[in-house]
């Protein structure tokens, strides 16, 4: 079995209204031929040929683009998108909803750390999503189901929970690598490295690109219950419908919504 779904999900700390960073952004997708987008638009409904000097006028000289959406249509396919201005909330997000070819999967990641580079997340995701049942239909089906939701950290879920799981490589800096203690973090039973702009990434395995969905869960499982004592992880609620799962905020995440005055209707 194939996966059928990669994704690259961040809360970035920078804003992107700027020409240098937006400028570094897009740098990060031109440099890659394997990524270099053919298509952009400034909301979902719109989708013109990428035209980089279009897309810093409106948005740096005209201010007239408040998200900017990219596309490729060529080998490998995305979607993606981010807000060009920062609040809370502010979030990038692009997925791949064809399986890539896995020559490509190291292509992939680094594509995603040198997004993290320039947008510093302090909490941000790449995942790869291997099919699963709807309704699952055994425990082991219905932790995959868990695994595949947890790791995509989208504002609907996200904002009021907190983070609902890691992925197979996930980055941690700001309030979210202080909730979680950095040193507690450098000590997950899983490959941790600090980066040079001062946030954590955390892979799963040794090599990522070796992954396949029973060992992806297995490992994902027990750095889980490692991450468990910090009470940062959204708890989970499975749905007698077999098919949906909900969180709520674990301990520290509603401290962090009450001190940021923020409600939580969850």
């Amino acid at each position: 079995m194939k996966p059928n779904y990669f994704s690259i999900s961040m809360y970035p700390t920078v804003s992107f209204n700027e020409e240098e960073l937006l400028g570094h952004l897009l740098d990060v997708f031109e440099s890659n031929e394997k990524f270099a987008p053919t298509h952009w638009g400034n909301c979902e409904t719109v989708k013109v040929e990428y035209n980089r000097q279009e897309i810093l006028e409106k948005v740096v000289s005209e201010r007239r683009v408040s998200e900017v959406h990219l596309y490729r249509d060529k080998s490998v396919h995305y979607r993606g998108r981010f807000e060009v201005n920062l609040n809370y909330g502010s979030f990038l997000k692009f997925e791949f909803q064809k399986s890539i070819s896995q020559k490509f999967w190291s292509d992939f990641f680094m594509l995603s750390d040198q997004i993290a580079e320039v947008a510093k997340p302090c909490f941000g995701v790449a995942q790869i999503c291997w099919p699963v049942p709807n309704p699952w239909n055994t425990e082991r089906e219905r932790l995959q189901k868990w695994m595949n939701i947890s790791s995509l950290p989208i504002p609907v879920r996200f904002l009021p929970n907190g983070p609902l799981g890691v992925g197979a490589r996930t980055y941690f800096s700001g309030q979210v690598l202080e909730m979680f203690d950095k040193e507690f973090l450098l000590n997950t039973p899983a490959v941790v490295s600090e980066l040079e702009w001062g946030g954590v990434c955390m892979d799963l395995l040794q090599n990522p690109l070796e992954a396949d969905s029973d060992t992806l869960l297995d490992r994902w499982l027990h750095v889980m219950k490692y991450l468990e004592p910090a009470q940062v992880i959204a708890v989970p609620s499975f749905h007698e419908s077999r098919m949906v799962v909900t969180y709520s905020p674990n301990v520290a995440w509603k401290k962090y919504l009450e001190k940021k005055g923020i409600c939580n209707h969850g």
